[in-house]
């Protein structure tokens, strides 16, 4: 298993100390759980906006009144 480090003051590791306690976890394991967590919304996010990008070059959408006209109610 890798090691990563990084350097946050001595309020903040007392903070995420205190969350990691209240969730029940090690802090390393609270740290680990929240970045990874933060990379997959970040590629969520930047996938959302490249498929709307795409969605928006070529919009086939219709309104919802439109598509109960088309289905015949």
């Amino acid at each position: 298993m890798s090691t990563i480090t990084f350097r946050v003051s001595e309020e903040e590791k007392n903070y995420l100390e205190k969350i990691a306690q209240f969730e029940n976890v090690s802090l390393s394991d609270f740290v680990r759980q929240q970045a990874l967590n933060a990379a997959e919304d970040r590629i969520d996010y930047n996938t959302y906006h490249k498929l709307m990008e795409e969605h928006n070059k070529k919009d086939e959408s219709i309104s919802h009144e439109q598509m109960l006209k088309e289905l015949g109610f």
